[in-house]
């Protein structure tokens, strides 16, 4: 057998409370294209992987066993099967060279010169984030829901009749939490702009956008304006990567009618 190759970062799922770290590229390409295309067919994942059909059926028979995917016949041929995802994406967990502990303690000392209102309580969350990226872990996923879990309990206070004051609402959130203070950038498209962002404002530089929390907030908010129809957010700009502001671009469904 041979040996893994330690170079790939590792992606861990949880089904029904079991936690399973897969790091093969294929498996984790196949896992990928279930869950952002829903149920999906064999010949589907052969053409997304571009593999034979044995080496496909290696890897999702491994998928199946390890309780990640499942599958079910087609209505009218049972010889065919569709494939669906049992498992939630939690984290990744990548190779990394650790930066040391004085530029992240360096990086709490410049946080109070910038922001005076900031408090131990409020940067233990962020020394907890820093301290997994440093190790090279990453759980933006379990952080999104999060966010999401937050915005779905508050978007009954934010959602009104209007985008417009649906996203004054938004704002004013943002404000009276201390979140950041929040803009809007621009309407088409969609773009939304936090100066001091809260959750950034001590992370190191990094190469992507950082802000996971606010992405699930605003998913779940305007996706309860547009009657629970999906957004997409998007961080495309992150003070984190040097950006003077955090910039969120939203993709409004199809069907969506902007009033």
């Amino acid at each position: 057998m041979p040996e893994p190759d330690i170079s790939q970062p590792l992606k861990l799922f949880s089904s029904d409370g079991t936690v399973t770290a897969i790091r093969s590229p294929v498996r984790n390409s196949i896992l990928f294209l279930i869950r952002d295309e829903g149920e999906v067919s064999f010949s589907r994942i052969m053409e997304f992987t571009g593999l034979s059909k044995s080496t496909v059926s290696v890897h999702v028979n491994s998928l199946i066993d390890s309780g990640l995917i499942a599958s079910h016949s087609v209505p009218g041929d049972a010889r065919k099967k569709t494939y669906y995802l049992t498992a939630s994406h939690l984290a990744d967990i990548e190779p990394c060279r650790q930066t040391g502990n004085n530029e992240f303690r360096e990086l709490i000392r410049q946080c109070y010169i910038k922001y005076d209102n900031v408090d131990y309580r409020q940067i233990i969350p962020h020394i907890i984030q820093v301290a997994l990226i440093e190790a090279g872990i990453r759980i933006d996923p379990i952080m999104i829901r999060g966010g999401e879990m937050l915005g779905e309990s508050v978007s009954m206070y934010l959602v009104a009749n209007t985008l417009e004051k649906t996203l004054d609402n938004i704002v004013r959130f943002w404000t009276r939490y201390g979140l950041g203070e929040m803009r809007i950038r621009s309407m088409s498209p969609l773009r939304i702009e936090i100066y001091k962002c809260y959750e950034c404002m001590v992370l190191p530089k990094v190469e992507r956008g950082c802000c996971v929390i606010s992405r699930g907030i605003l998913t779940a908010v305007l996706s309860a304006y547009f009657g629970k129809k999906p957004v997409i957010v998007e961080e495309i700009e992150c003070m984190a990567q040097g950006y003077p502001a955090c910039c969120f671009e939203i993709t409004l469904p199809d069907s969506a009618v902007i009033s």
